[in-house]
């Protein structure tokens, strides 16, 4: 039976992929339980445990704040990555970690493939590339999934925001194009992975298939929940940290290596309705 270790147990990715594991003796950590940035913990935890697989779903992920906290980004994002990726190598450990479609700029206009350029907009994207370089650098064996948008039936994300908000009428920016993606389905490929792993190192794309606005999500939201709330689309929307205005990922590689179909936005979402009102 695989030994996984997961951080950050008790955000939104981390909480949908210990639902999703099967057949596997897991350890999840919160990250009171379990602070990345302490080399020592970490050490001893994996040390311990001698896990075949650690999920890193710890991250700093305060887009806007980033840019007034770079250092607790960088420290988190970057610096604590590294250092896991140092001692999974040291204990043969496969190391599976999320970074993000902001580490591109958003200046094109079809999806991204794994490996054009990188050059993130805002304190946040650059932090999470230094994390991608630094386990790049180690050479440990490794996956780097970039996701987006990130979404769940629980916890604090834009799904949640519109289903139980108790505004009526919602402005939301239509200048923005990126793929919504179900932490649910992230959470059903990980379990494939790690029962079906081709040891094909390296950096993917992992996003639901299809692109949107937030606008058009929001729609989208709005009449899978029967909300009957009033969307309004708007140009800009006023944010402490630059966003990329086109972030959709290219998932061709992942599925072919993989041998996984990645589900359509629609499908996506579909799931997470359900389960939100079950």
């Amino acid at each position: 039976m695989k030994k996984i270790l997961i951080t950050g147990a008790n955000g939104m990715l981390a909480t949908a992929i210990k639902n999703a594991l099967s057949g596997c003796e897991v350890y999840a950590f919160s990250s009171q339980e379990l602070d990345i940035t302490c080399s020592q913990s970490l050490h001893k935890n994996i040390a311990t445990i001698l896990p075949d697989y650690i999920i890193n779903c710890a991250a700093y992920t305060a887009v806007d704040l980033a840019e007034t906290e770079e250092e607790k980004a960088f420290k988190i994002n970057a610096l604590a990555v590294e250092k896991m990726a140092q001692i999974a190598e040291q204990y043969r450990a496969t190391l599976i970690h999320f970074s993000t479609d902001y580490v591109f700029d958003g200046n094109v206009s079809k999806p991204y493939a794994v490996d054009h350029p990188t050059r993130p907009v805002n304190i946040y994207g650059a932090s999470k590339l230094a994390g991608e370089k630094a386990i790049t650098q180690v050479n440990a064996k490794h996956y780097i999934f970039r996701i987006s948008w990130l979404y769940a039936p629980y916890g604090k994300n834009f799904f949640n925001w519109i289903a139980e908000t108790d505004l009526e009428e919602l402005s939301i920016v239509n200048t923005q194009t990126g793929s919504p993606t179900s932490a649910l389905d992230v959470a059903d490929f990980m379990n494939h992975l790690i029962h079906n792993d081709p040891k094909n190192y390296g950096t993917y794309h992992f996003t639901n298939q299809g692109e949107m606005t937030w606008y058009a999500f929001a729609k989208a939201i709005n009449q899978k929940l029967d909300l009957n709330k009033t969307i309004n689309p708007v140009a800009t929307f006023k944010t402490a940290a630059k966003r990329p205005t086109y972030s959709a990922m290219d998932c061709k590689k992942t599925e072919q290596v993989f041998n996984y179909l990645t589900p359509s936005i629609s499908d996506g979402l579909d799931r997470v309705v359900a389960r939100y009102k079950s």
